[in-house]
């Protein structure tokens, strides 16, 4: 009895030291909102998320591919009253969605224009190309275009930097820099 305590203990205690939790991917985001109806129009008709499920406790699920993930995004009503978010505040400060194409990039631009979302800004970041913007409860989101490693790899010092205003580019006024062409 003493001799399987102490392997026991043993046991445990190398967990302790040794099991770090080993995250997998982020699963999904709730988001508190002000007017449910205004929310889900907005991520279904703006940003094309499927809806794929409701609570009927008031809470609604999306999800781009429900065989990889059952939701990506809830959301939900948020109390009366309730303060708007703030970036520069402690906490979350933006969700961002990846996008498959620079030409998927510019069409997300035009019906972000097309239906007056509010743009923080617009960012070639090295290793992708970014809008910044706003849901209509003032959260931050972001949907970017990934830059392949091979190109960013020779064509920027640090692929974590910001590198300008990407504006022209969206809008096929300026091509695309030298380097950075993607799909």
């Amino acid at each position: 009895m003493l001799k399987e305590r102490a392997v026991i203990g043993l046991l445990r205690e190398k967990e302790d030291e040794a099991m770090p939790i080993r995250i997998r991917r982020t699963g999904h985001l709730v988001l508190r909102v002000r007017d449910l109806e205004r929310s889900k129009r907005f991520f279904t008709e703006v940003l094309g998320l499927p809806q794929v499920g409701d609570n009927g406790k008031g809470m609604l699920f999306f999800s781009t591919d429900v065989k990889d993930n059952h939701h990506m995004l809830a959301i939900r009503e948020a109390k009366e009253g309730a303060a708007m978010p703030d970036p520069e505040q402690v906490g979350m400060e933006h969700v961002a969605y990846e996008l498959g194409s620079f030409a998927e990039l510019q069409e997300a631009w035009r019906i972000f224009k097309k239906h007056n979302v509010k743009i923080r800004h617009v960012v070639f970041h090295g290793i992708t190309k970014s809008i910044y913007f706003y849901d209509p409860d003032g959260n931050m989101l972001e949907v970017y275009v990934n830059v392949p490693p091979e190109v960013y790899r020779k064509t920027v010092p640090n692929p974590y930097g910001l590198y300008g205003d990407i504006t022209g580019e969206l809008e096929g006024k300026t091509p695309q820099r030298a380097g950075t062409v993607t799909p």
